[in-house]
């Protein structure tokens, strides 16, 4: 019957071509603008509501007909009220083409357009035929019938201004006609009760067409509050599924990354081991001098360079379990006063060499730590080896182990170094990450360091807190929880000093 375009999404370009692109809806209290798109939707979503509130109407209305011609039979003559009963019964047709519509919505400018035009035309036939009684009987009736008759017509009305509110089309063709029918037949009749009749038909009216309206806005308001939740829906699926695609793509990164570092870890630990044993007979001269002392020196050289290069590779596997959350803590009893001695033994040649004071102060009666002996001896290493790095000639390092503020066990160094810039604290816990502080020193780290401390303490459960001031030293603490002591200790009361 109706003619395909184009589709109900372009809707609104055409019911608008020569208007701006976007049509602005005032609402309640707020100014709303719409696509083409959205106003072609929404017309459509509300002449279906009201289809579907009109639809009952089909059994109802001709039985409000019989039932409203029985009572009028007293004043109007039979025939006249058999005839507008038919033709009450004529019109219901119009919710069988309701019913069409809603079985098979429209989906092209063609198609709604024409079901707007015929659904309208119905609608006021419809209505005209259910009028007609107050306009062409009233003068048959009585007061009483009257009255009646004016009682039918504004209950059709509120009902109309319920059924047909979410359709600004169809309250144009309901509401006008029935305003019509309350008012003007007792104006032109005459009378105080006529009169009076017509006054509140016409207040009834204004109430009733004030309610439609409200009414209106609040099921557009609805259907564009919904449209906003659906529109949301969509876009925070499409998020989540191009979140899982960038998931799976870093997961897949991260899985390479591992399995080739795992693989060039095992390429280069072969020949690394060949270079530092070879270089290691031949600085030593096994099997006769070299002939020249300068081939020792290089032998030696090398020796240095291979092993500098495995500790970093070794590093960065460290580093790389630690990210993918595969390192295991393997834990044991272990006495810090033992572990930090050990510790700072490994760093006398270097203390010597640069002139720098490197103590211990670990507290009296520390409970045993709960830890892997590996990863804490490799978190003090860490931190020992940069504080004294950092620290100039005549400084202090001091490697400290006390009870925790909360129950804990606090682990740490402090110096007297260079400092960090407060801008670079977040710097130097990035993987590679260096801050401006290297800059005053010769020996140049890789950045993998502080890294490292802080996922082997965060493995433990812990977690690690750095303090710096330029040119007065830094200190970084290893909390660590109080699951990891063998008798933990209650929390210590600190008491104020009064001054």
């Amino acid at each position: 019957m109706w003619s395909f375009e184009i589709t109900v999404g372009d809707l609104g370009r055409r019911m608008n071509s020569a208007s701006k692109a976007r049509v602005t809806w005032r609402t309640h209290s707020y100014q709303r603008a719409l696509t083409p798109e959205r106003l072609a939707k929404l017309e459509l979503d509300q002449i279906t509501l009201a289809e579907r509130n009109l639809q009952p109407g089909a059994y109802a209305m001709p039985a409000f007909a019989v039932t409203l011609a029985i009572m009028l039979t007293a004043w109007v003559p039979l025939e006249f009220l058999a005839g507008w009963v038919a033709a009450v019964c004529a019109t219901s047709i119009r919710y069988w083409y309701g019913y069409q519509f809603l079985r098979k919505p429209a989906t092209t400018v063609a198609d709604l357009r024409g079901w707007h035009l015929l659904l309208a035309a119905l609608q006021l036939v419809g209505v005209a035929v259910w009028m007609f009684p107050a306009v062409a009987f009233y003068e048959y009736c009585s007061e009483t019938g009257q009255m009646l008759l004016s009682l039918v017509m504004g209950c059709t009305m509120a009902a109309s201004a319920a059924l047909c509110a979410p359709s600004r089309y169809y309250l144009y063709t309901a509401l006008a006609p029935y305003g019509t029918a309350l008012v003007l037949p007792p104006l032109f009749h005459g009378g105080s009760l006529h009169i009076g009749l017509a006054i509140l038909g016409a207040g009834l009216s204004m109430f009733l067409i004030h309610l439609a309206r409200t009414l209106h806005l609040s099921a557009r308001d609805l259907f564009l509050t919904r449209e906003d939740k659906n529109e949301l829906i969509e876009q925070l699926a499409a998020a989540k599924i191009e979140s899982d695609k960038a998931r799976h793509r870093a997961e897949a990164a991260s899985q390479a990354k591992s399995e080739f570092l795992a693989n060039m870890s095992h390429e280069l630990r072969t020949p690394l081991n060949a270079i530092l044993g070879f270089s290691e007979i031949m600085k030593g001269e096994v099997f006769g001098p070299l002939g020249s002392p300068q081939y020792a020196e290089y032998a030696d050289h090398i020796h240095g360079s291979g092993q500098h290069l495995l500790g970093l590779i070794n590093d960065v596997l460290d580093l790389a379990k630690i990210e993918a959350g595969r390192y295991v803590v393997r834990a044991i009893e272990i006495d810090m006063r033992e572990a930090t001695k050990n510790a700072m033994t490994l760093f006398d040649v270097r203390v010597a060499e640069s002139n720098v004071t490197l103590k211990a102060e670990v507290e009296a009666g520390l409970p045993l730590l709960l830890a892997d002996e590996r990863a804490l001896r490799q978190i003090l290493l860490n931190l020992i080896s940069n504080a004294i790095k950092f620290t100039p000639s005549g400084g202090t390092v001091t490697v400290f182990a006390r009870r925790g503020v909360v129950g804990g066990m606090d682990v740490g160094v402090r110096d007297t170094g260079v400092g960090i810039d407060p801008a670079d604290i977040d710097t130097v816990f990035e993987a590679f990450g260096q801050g401006q502080h290297d800059i005053a020193v010769c020996e140049k780290g890789t950045g993998l360091g502080l890294p490292i401390v802080r996922g082997l303490v965060q493995a433990h459960g812990g977690k690690v807190a750095l303090s710096s001031e330029l040119g007065r030293g830094t200190s970084v603490i290893c909390s660590f929880p109080r699951e990891r002591l063998t008798a933990p200790q209650p929390m210590p009361i600190r008491l104020a000093t009064v001054i």
